[in-house]
């Protein structure tokens, strides 16, 4: 019992550590794999939807302490129930009458240890199981937290991985509307330098049209005065003392019809 409690703890360390390192590598295969016979049931959670092997969690039936069920039911068929137990009376007879198998001080010692185990495994074989399937438990319950700790890892590197995305397009975002900004801003500067040139332009058309008006004011004042000074110079005493005349006679006719 304890040489099997021993070999369930190696086989799932060696099960557990196989899994946590191969099972999402491209070396694990996706192809469909037999099922255990003594497992009794198949497994739909491989790549592809295919069976998978899986360990046993209790040991199997044994016989006489250590020799697996299996071995005896393989000669029912063939030599009787009693056949294993003749086969192996024949077989250790045979080994110790031809001194394969020698029987020195080193056999008793082992007869004992062996005497020493089975003792223990009576009386604390129950004990020291429920110990080991606590250890294994305990294993197998912190590798399954590890896978997933991982898990929760990878999704957090994915969510963040996510989140950076979507800062990443409003980065984008954020740059469109900075060119938006800029062209803006270029076109607001381009306006106002056509309002300059305009107002500019202006000015000059401004100035050159008053000024053409000035000039005209001053020619203008200047062909009145000119006008002004010939009629005066044109005008004698005795055409001033006529038009006097013909004003009273003009003044006296338009007396005499009122």
């Amino acid at each position: 019992m304890i040489i099997n409690r021993i070999l369930r703890l190696s086989n799932s360390l060696f099960h557990r550590d196989s899994l946590f390192l191969f099972a999402h590598t491209q070396t694990c295969p996706t192809r469909k794999r037999p099922v255990c016979p003594s497992s009794g049931s198949t497994s739909s959670d491989t790549p592809g939807g295919g069976t998978a092997i899986k360990r046993r969690a209790e040991p199997g039936k044994v016989r006489l302490g250590m020799f697996p069920d299996d071995w005896f039911t393989f000669f029912h068929s063939k030599t009787g129930v009693s056949g294993p137990y003749i086969l192996g009376i024949l077989l250790t007879n045979y080994m110790f009458s031809k001194e394969i198998y020698v029987m020195e001080h080193e056999y008793y010692a082992g007869l004992s240890i062996f005497v020493i185990i089975v003792g223990i495994t009576k009386n604390f074989g129950k004990d020291i199981g429920k110990v080991l399937d606590s250890e294994i438990d305990a294993l197998e319950n912190e590798l399954n937290q590890g896978i997933k700790n991982q898990l929760n890892l990878y999704e957090t590197v994915i969510k963040d991985c996510q989140e950076m995305q979507k800062q990443a397009k409003g980065q984008q975002m954020l740059m469109d509307a900075k060119k938006e900004n800029v062209s803006m801003q270029l076109e607001a500067v381009y306006r106002e330098r056509l309002m300059q040139a305009y107002n500019a332009v202006k000015g000059r058309l401004e100035y050159h049209s008053k000024r053409t008006r000035v000039l005209n004011r001053i020619h203008q004042k200047w062909m009145l005065e000119w006008i002004l000074d010939n009629v005066r110079k044109s005008i004698t005493p005795d055409f001033e003392k006529q038009a006097l005349n013909r004003a009273i006679e003009d003044l006296s006719a338009m007396a005499g019809r009122a």
